[in-house]
């Protein structure tokens, strides 16, 4: 590795975009051996190019005669075969083309580092291709479970060796309950909706900022302070900021669903594959001391996934914002916003020494002193301050760490996630399992870290 060098094209990725006017996306499609992978995939890209997209299929057989053709089938041939498919997967989703992949991919690892290899440039969607291994069995195309119930094969995925199922898939799809179209449609629908994202990230952006407009024409007056029965404060601003954004999100998006931290929970929600998780006035406790450091979180969910989001500084007028596949941005909301305009991408630092700590004003615990304690030869810097615009400062590069021990709430995360890991950066519970959002239970109860790299993970 001393001895070369990578080199950039001239043609940026969102040069390649608009010369093919489509952006480049993966959709994986992982499940047992006969649960009809190959076959919703082959469908679904003849819905894909008759609708003017152009595609290409990469299926796990047909490149083990060719790319994959030394590899056997060891765990360590495995894992190698499904590194090899997601780095040619997403050369060709940054080249523009939607990219179906069919591979059994049986392990949770395995498609993590799939989709770690493509997310930088491109949308990675996990589709669970279900159906139960006796259906699986019966249809048999290869005759493959027969000879691996006979002794024939071994390590066999389903029989003799495990496949772990996504718990959390993108689309889930069960076969044995529906028709090969009905998968089609619904992976086709969820494309499209990817390949439209400009529209709903303008919408939250502009919603984020225009509630803003309304906390600071109270935040700029005399305001009252009455208090939750969890004892955190609760203001004028609160109230008509998250009237405005739920009125709007439900104009603009009346098949979503949404979650707002000051608005009566509708378990309904749970129901839908599309949630929008709000907090209008993240940092009330900030906004009640007057130092400005507030914001407006608007998140968007999928499947449990935090997938876009917009987070905007009323006080200092920066708006950040995200969505899968296309990148992290921020900028001034001086006037109206380009959505997505190359010019204003954000990326973490790539830095693992002389870190920028972050703390919050508000919820400095023993832990966190803790942990700052034991990493203190790594920590140039330590910085407090409040609500959401740790992540942001991470996402941007300012910052490199935040660790966050008590309890917070979906609200407070959502939109702050999706710029985070859109810039490049990091974000897990703490007990280092991912965490997901649209859930019956909305705290946030393991606690959560944000690191510009994994090697800035840390244990106290």
């Amino acid at each position: 590795m001393k001895n070369i060098t990578y080199h950039k094209s001239v043609i940026t990725q969102d040069r390649r975009a608009e010369l093919m006017g489509q952006h480049g996306c993966v959709l994986w499609f992982t499940g047992l051996s006969g649960s009809g992978k190959s076959t919703v995939a082959c469908e679904t890209e003849k819905m894909l190019y008759a609708a003017g997209i152009k595609t290409f299929i990469l299926d796990g057989d047909n490149l083990r005669f060719g790319l994959n053709s030394d590899l056997g089938f060891s765990e360590e041939d495995r894992n190698e075969n499904i590194r090899r498919i997601a780095e040619t997967a997403s050369l060709m989703a940054r080249a523009g083309l939607t990219v179906l992949v069919s591979a059994i991919s049986p392990k949770e690892n395995q498609r993590e580092n799939a989709r770690k290899i493509i997310s930088p440039y491109a949308a990675f969607v996990e589709i669970y291709v279900d159906a139960p291994l006796d259906v699986c069995a019966k249809r048999d195309p290869k005759g493959l479970y027969k000879k691996a119930a006979a002794g024939e094969i071994k390590e066999f995925t389903g029989v003799s060796s495990p496949y772990e199922a996504p718990e959390y898939p993108d689309i889930l799809l069960k076969t044995d309950e529906m028709t090969v179209e009905e998968c089609a449609k619904k992976v086709f629908a969820y494309h499209d909706f990817l390949q439209n994202a400009d529209h709903v990230t303008e919408v939250m952006v502009n919603t984020a900022v225009e509630a803003g407009k309304r906390i600071l024409e109270i935040y700029n007056t005399g305001f009252s302070v009455e208090y939750k029965s969890d004892s955190s404060p609760l203001t004028d601003a609160d109230k008509a900021a998250d009237r405005y954004i739920n009125e709007t999100l439900a104009k603009e998006f009346p098949d979503f669903a949404r979650l707002s931290e000051e608005t009566a929970d509708n378990k309904k929600r749970l129901e839908n594959d599309c949630c929008f998780i709000i907090d209008p006035l993240d940092g009330t406790k900030e906004f009640v001391s007057r130092n400005g450091e507030f914001t407006v979180n608007i998140g968007l969910a999928h499947c449990g996934r935090a997938i876009g989001g917009a987070v905007y500084i009323p006080v200092t007028g920066e708006i950040y914002y995200a969505f899968n596949g296309r990148g992290a941005f921020a900028g001034k909301a001086d006037g109206s916003v380009k959505i997505f305009d190359p010019e204003t991408r954000i990326s973490v630092s790539d830095k693992t020494e002389k870190l920028t700590f972050l703390c919050s004003r508000s919820f400095l615990d023993e832990k966190t002193k803790a942990i700052a304690e034991k990493y203190k030869d790594r920590i140039e810097k330590t910085v407090q301050c409040g609500s959401s615009i740790k992540g942001c400062f991470i996402a941007e590069g300012k910052a490199d760490c935040y660790y966050r021990f008590a309890n917070s709430y979906e609200w407070d995360t959502c939109a702050m996630q999706a710029v985070a890991e859109c810039a490049g950066g990091v974000f897990l519970q703490c007990d280092l399992s991912p965490m997901r959002y649209n859930r019956k239970d909305t705290l946030n109860a393991k606690g959560f870290l944000i690191v510009n790299r994994k090697e800035n993970i840390w244990t106290i």
